[in-house]
């Protein structure tokens, strides 16, 4: 049926009912449009030119049911819908972990960072910094900064006077005393050893979205001038944002929600494939969730760490680190879990190739689109 055989009715509500159909799948659309305007148009009152609140809701909400609908009686297109949300769920919230990610301070150049470590002491002998990471985590950078022979008295209270004065704001400074000690003992081969024991203090500081973790030694010399040149060591890594944990999230209810939409919509496209072309999309789906396994496996266990950690100090545990090579799968080369990423992608995308471009798409009269 044409629009020209259509009820007479207001064009205004032949374009809202039109609008409210896109709620529906395009196929379902194609299928059914034409009929339900038709239907609809029938029924309404001839002065009308927009469709009542009560309906629009009924469309809307019956558009989205059917979308998230699957095809009745087939198991296994229930099993794959399940698996591939997870699937693209955790991928989602790995996205959403480096989204998350990029709204917080980044790490400062090495050159950048000797400068902000070098303020633990007002005359630095020696520094360095280099960077450094852990399995799971975002990056950091280690530091080591001494003070200089002139500074027999640095102590750590020092260190913690030459943050504050750089702006950097404590949140923990705790002292572990300890008896100054020089202990000289003399070895027949080795001649005279001497041990040194000094206080120490943990210490963080919190400056423009970088925290600074670490341990400072007081320093001690003996009358010699030999000396245990203390001084602070840690790591200097960038602060978890207050957008991280939400984009996370919403990352996942992301993924997830398109990989059950996902499948929902191709699950009746492939009704129009033929045996063979159906049994491939089918085999290339299944590789793709197969090798999905370690970098899926690689999230969650990154996920787990990360709601263990929320209160850590230390560099935060991000999802999309997981899929770096050698990420949480021991015995394993490091290649494995880009690797299998990839693969598994491009499975995907050929299953989904199958599917779209394989199927007999039923045309109807373009009826429902929106003008």
């Amino acid at each position: 049926m044409s629009a020209g055989d259509w009820p007479a009715a207001d064009e205004r509500l032949v374009r809202h009912y039109r609008r409210l159909l896109l709620a529906y799948s395009g196929r379902y659309r194609r299928l059914h449009g034409t009929e339900m305007i038709t239907t609809m148009l029938e029924m309404a009152d001839p002065a009308r030119s927009r469709p009542s609140a009560g309906e629009a809701w009924h469309l809307i909400r019956s558009g989205i049911r059917q979308r998230f609908r699957l095809p009745s009686g087939r198991p296994s297109t229930v099993i794959g819908a399940v698996l591939v949300t997870m699937v693209l769920g955790m991928f989602g919230a790995a996205a959403g972990s480096r989204l998350g990610e990029s709204t917080s301070a980044g790490l400062p150049s090495q050159p950048d960072a000797r400068k902000l470590v070098n303020a633990t002491v007002t005359d630095p002998m020696a520094s360095f910094v280099y960077r450094a990471g852990e399995p799971g985590r975002a990056d950091s950078l280690s530091f080591s900064v001494s003070p200089g022979a002139q500074q027999p008295n640095w102590t750590v209270e020092d260190a913690r006077t030459g943050l504050t004065a750089a702006g950097w704001t404590i949140t923990e400074f705790t002292v572990h005393p300890s008896r100054a000690l020089i202990t000289c003992s003399k070895n027949v081969d080795a001649g005279e050893t001497c041990t040194f024991e000094s206080p120490t203090a943990t210490l963080t500081a919190e400056r423009d979205g970088l925290v600074l973790r670490g341990t400072a030694t007081d320093y001690l010399a003996n009358k010699s001038g030999g000396a245990w040149a203390g001084g602070v060591s840690g790591t200097l890594f960038a602060a978890r944002g207050a957008a991280y944990l939400p984009l996370t999230l919403a990352g996942g209810l992301l993924g997830a929600l398109t990989g059950w939409l996902l499948t929902a919509a191709l699950a009746y496209r492939i009704r129009s494939l033929s045996s063979g072309a159906g049994r491939l999309a089918a085999a290339f789906t299944g590789v793709a969730l197969t090798v999905a396994v370690p970098p899926v496996w690689a999230i969650v266990v990154n996920a787990v760490m990360l709601g263990e950690h929320l209160t850590d100090n230390g560099p935060v545990y991000t999802l999309h680190a997981a899929l770096r090579p050698g990420a949480h799968l021991d015995g394993a080369a490091a290649w494995v879990i880009p690797a299998c990423a990839i693969a598994a992608a491009a499975a995907a995308a050929i299953a989904v190739g199958i599917l779209v471009l394989g199927a007999d798409r039923e045309e109807s009269p373009s009826a429902t689109q929106p003008t």
